[in-house]
């Protein structure tokens, strides 16, 4: 039973760049799932305002991506928010890069 008794007394922290990239990561998953209400709500015809929200959703996850990355490089820290951040953030950039070339 000695699996579960794992204790960490250290002074670490995460890193403040894993943070940022898992708040735009949410955030931007929450930008995205609000822009397919609205497009929901105007039956498909939603026009420029669901295509900037959908490009504010790509840049934010866009930048998560790459604050995740660059978090990496500060010494002494714990980086489990940052490979999180970094892999979601990733992941969905190219899903609405996908999409973005789907829609052309």
């Amino acid at each position: 039973m000695k699996l579960f008794n794992k204790y960490k007394f250290s002074d670490k922290g995460q890193t403040l760049g894993g943070i940022l990239s898992v708040l735009m990561g949410i955030a931007s998953i929450a930008i995205f799932c609000y822009g397919i209400y609205l497009s929901f709500l105007a039956h498909g015809n939603a026009g420029l305002e669901v295509g900037s929200i959908g490009l504010l959703s790509l840049m934010l996850s866009v930048m998560g991506t790459f604050l995740g990355l660059i978090s990496f490089k500060e010494r002494d820290k714990f980086y489990t928010l940052s490979k999180v951040g970094s892999l979601m953030c990733g992941i969905f950039t190219v899903l609405l890069i996908s999409i973005c070339f789907l829609s052309i």
